[in-house]
């Protein structure tokens, strides 16, 4: 009934996060979309994994890391009404699966995941979101509440973080990037989203013109914010923690801000230009919302 993408390349955690989502009903399948794995431990993990039934490794080799190239393609391999995007180093359990994909069920879907569902009940999952009839045709996106680091002193918690808001204002939007306030210890997954397939397909799935670390998973939310779709949240899962270094290990080791703020500034460049929709080849999409797109950021790097 569900089934999960994990972009990845040379990153050994693979194997950890794979094993927790093993067994866990209702995922039915796992796609790793690898981007060129050469690092030894994490090309051992992986072939073990393609031993396993549930598990699809698709090979994409890149450059670099393209993490949204790699996300469209497995979007494009999943046969499943729903799906599971994680990153590679994410330590999940059912409770916050079951959470996320009830989230974003339709009624008759939901009656159906009750019949099958053999397991211990699970506890504290959300009602179904009272969104108007529109809304719920569009679809629902919801991502993780809250991740918390296997290592709370991770240089993750002590970067500055960002955030948006959209201001509406009959056929004008504003979208403001400000700085995230949230606890010193936990963040959002605004990159762990569980929605349709057929959501993605509408949004035209993830905007592949980002470079390095950072802010992909934003520019969805925005645009599928644009476009009338429903964002929400539930969930917790542990990231593991790692070097910040490693975040741009195939892009010259650039400073994780640096190259997170220059893909706000590509991503908010490409909003006002009336470019709401990613890299696939959609069906037909949704309509846009509104004919004029504003924006304001100050960034801490310039783009040159």
């Amino acid at each position: 009934m569900l089934q999960v993408i994990i972009p990845v390349k040379n990153r050994p955690e693979i194997g950890d996060c794979v094993r927790s989502l093993l067994g866990s009903f209702p995922v039915t399948k796992i796609i790793i979309c690898d981007g060129g794995t050469t690092e030894p431990q994490c090309l051992t993990a992986l072939q073990n994994l393609s031993k396993l039934e549930q598990i699809e490794w698709l090979k994409y080799p890149q450059s670099d890391f393209n993490k949204s190239q790699l996300i469209n393609q497995g979007i494009l391999s999943v046969t499943s009404e729903y799906l599971l995007i994680s990153d590679a180093d994410i330590i999940w359990n059912q409770q916050a699966i079951l959470q996320l994909l009830y989230s974003v069920l339709s009624p008759n879907s939901l009656k159906l995941l009750s019949l099958n569902n053999r397991t211990k009940p699970v506890e504290n999952l959300p009602q179904l979101l009272p969104v108007s009839a529109k809304s719920r045709e569009n679809g629902i996106i919801c991502c993780v509440k809250t991740v918390g680091e296997s290592r709370p002193q991770t240089a993750a918690l002590k970067r500055k973080r960002y955030t948006y808001n959209i201001q509406m204002r009959q056929q004008t939007a504003t979208v403001n990037i400000v700085e995230a306030k949230s606890g010193d210890r936990d963040r959002p997954g605004c990159g762990l989203i569980c929605t349709r397939k057929q959501t993605l397909l509408r949004l035209g799935g993830y905007k592949q013109i980002f470079t390095g670390w950072g802010w992909e998973d934003q520019d969805l939310l925005i645009r599928a914010t644009l476009l009338g779709i429903e964002i929400c949240s539930a969930g917790n899962v542990i990231h593991i923690s790692h070097a910040d270094r490693t975040r741009n290990q195939h892009h010259q080791q650039l400073p994780t801000q640096q190259t997170r703020d220059r893909n706000i500034i590509s991503c908010l460049q490409s909003l006002k230009k009336g470019a709401l929709f990613g890299d696939l080849v959609q069906p037909q999409i949704l309509p846009p919302q509104f004919l004029e797109i504003t924006t304001n950021f100050t960034p801490n790097y310039s783009r040159d």
